[in-house]
């Protein structure tokens, strides 16, 4: 009976009624102050891996579900047959390049040797030559010396010879026969004379280095073998710089095409931090050929929420606007911001996501919200929260409950005071 006179209070029944408003209102107050999204799940973009080369996978491939917490590279395929046919190309150059360096190198070294024997014997004919030509100027000094010697006697016996064919005592004939002799020893005198001085140019000549002697260029034939020496000395030189960079060259693009076959061989897949493996396609141990997928990466340092709104909110969200968040089972709200609004007619077929995008159908439109970086920490084996559904509040733009209550409480007061003072004139 006691229970019965309880429910039957006034004062209990107005209490209830009031704690069912309060709880109404405090279920529907989010409705009423956020817009409230009807469904919302976290998402992330996939980095497809494929093959760069032919042949098998090694065990090291890592397992569905894996989270990758630090940077690391795995091996992670075997090539059967690597292709080494630019490689040997590449040293048969190279050897080819070395051997025509060390044979110029070889012709230089004999050429070097060539001149200086050609130097030794440039200088020794010059010396020679010099020597000669003081010799030859001696001997015509000498003689020149006699012949004018010679000269004088006979100009002597001419002079004595006219005196005795004046006084009779000698003939004509004998004076014209000693002047005759006189005549061609002046003549002799100054060939020699000449010769002389021939003979003294080509000795200054010699000493300079230029030969005038019959026969002769300008210098002789061992000084010219060495001008074309160097000129061969330069064609080498040239030869063994060029020979030397080709060779430098394809050193490099020798280690290279090792690096490149080494790699082909076997390569190492880079994992890099914050992602998980969400899902493979081929089993470690089979065969896989170049472009094949090999497995799918999701991103967990940028997974964002794909949320479902209607479309008459389209213009009440704007990129940079704040969202609150909730994982479904979780007690903690976080923030978020908009990156994307996608229309109901937006087409999302080439982005290659973790979760598909609901299918926008009329009336619906697809926001997409960037999470914070310490929101949801991803963790090795729950996939990084990735398909969880969610809770997403957004807030209401020019949205003042108390203004709104306020006018509408005005608009009952005049309505009801205007319905009264009708009353009281109809009355009276």
């Amino acid at each position: 009976m006691s229970l019965e006179k309880l429910f039957r209070s006034r004062r209990i029944r107005i209490l209830t009624a009031l704690a069912l408003i309060a709880i109404s209102l405090y279920a529907l107050s989010p409705y009423v102050v956020y817009r409230v999204a009807p469904s919302a799940f976290v998402n992330a973009n996939l980095t497809r891996v494929t093959a760069p080369i032919s042949g098998e996978l090694t065990e090291n491939l890592p397992k569905k579900g894996e989270f990758i917490a630090e940077p690391k590279s795995l091996p992670f395929i075997d090539a059967h047959s690597p292709d080494r046919t630019h490689l040997i190309d590449l040293q048969r150059q190279h050897a080819l390049a070395k051997r025509n360096g060390e044979l110029a190198r070889h012709q230089l070294k004999e050429i070097e040797a060539l001149d200086n024997t050609l130097s030794k014997r440039v200088t020794s004919y010059h010396e020679v030559t010099i020597r000669h030509l003081e010799r030859k100027m001696a001997e015509t000094q000498a003689a020149n010396t006699g012949c004018e010697a010679e000269l004088g006697q006979h100009r002597d016996v001419s002079e004595r010879l006219a005196g005795l064919a004046k006084s009779g005592l000698a003939s004509e004939i004998r004076h014209a026969t000693a002047m005759a002799k006189q005549e061609e020893t002046a003549t002799r005198c100054e060939v020699t004379a000449a010769e002389l001085l021939r003979l003294d140019v080509e000795l200054q000549a010699a000493k300079k280095g230029v030969y005038l002697r019959d026969g002769l260029n300008d210098v002789p034939y061992s000084q010219q073998q060495r001008d074309n020496l160097i000129l061969r000395r330069q064609q080498l030189e040239t030869e063994i710089l060029n020979e030397d960079l080709r060779t430098s060259e394809l050193d490099a693009a020798i280690e290279a095409e090792r690096i490149r076959i080494e790699s082909s061989t076997r390569y190492s897949l880079p994992l890099p931090a914050g992602y998980v493996v969400w899902s493979t396609e081929a089993s470690p141990g089979t065969a896989v050929t170049e472009g094949q997928t090999i497995l799918h990466l999701a991103d967990c340092s940028t997974r964002f929420l794909a949320v479902e709104l209607r479309e008459r909110d389209f213009e009440q969200i704007d990129n940079g606007d704040r969202a609150y968040v909730r994982l479904i089972g979780h007690e903690t709200w976080h923030e978020g911001w908009v990156q994307h609004v996608l229309g109901s007619a937006a087409r999302t077929e080439d982005r290659l996501l973790a979760a598909k995008l609901p299918d926008a159908g009329p009336g619906k439109i697809t926001v997409e919200l960037k999470l914070a970086p310490d929101a949801f920490p991803a963790a090795g084996g729950t996939y990084c929260g990735i398909g969880r559904l969610a809770e997403v509040r957004f807030d209401r733009k020019n949205l003042n409950i108390i203004d709104k209550l306020t006018k509408a409480v005005s608009n009952i007061a005049e309505y009801f005071g205007a319905k009264k003072v009708a009353a009281v004139s109809i009355d009276d």
